[in-house]
């Protein structure tokens, strides 16, 4: 088990090959879709993690963003702070979880528990 991606928006632990847990850390601040990639920058170290390079008027909902705005996928977010609002996925390459017995899945299980633990 090992953290693979650090970050204030989402954290991603590779439990094992093919079996990830995701970490969102984050509170949604409404829906967006912007048409321009000129308007945003791409942040490194969060795939689909976007920064509003200027103000942005979304046409449909007519909700201003401000400048500096994370976007995350096509979602405004900004860093949630309580622990308690996490929000945890697990995600598997293969569509499900197999083991060649119960002492296998019980340590895949003991494992995500320990990954979830450290934000307790």
């Amino acid at each position: 088990m090992e953290k693979i991606q650090s970050h204030a928006i989402k954290d991603i632990w590779r439990i094992r090959d093919g079996l990830l847990l995701e970490v969102h850390k984050f509170k949604t601040l409404g829906h967006c879709w912007i048409r321009s990639k000129k308007s945003v920058k791409q942040i490194r170290g969060c795939k689909g993690l976007t920064e509003l390079r200027e103000d942005y008027c979304d046409s449909y909902t007519k909700k201003t963003f401000s400048k500096g705005t994370l976007i995350y996928n096509t979602v405004p977010v900004e860093p949630e702070t309580n622990k308690d609002n996490f929000r945890f996925e697990i995600k598997s390459s293969g569509g499900s979880i197999f083991g060649k017995n119960a002492e296998e899945i019980k340590k895949i299980l003991n494992d995500i528990e320990k990954a979830i633990s450290t934000y307790e």
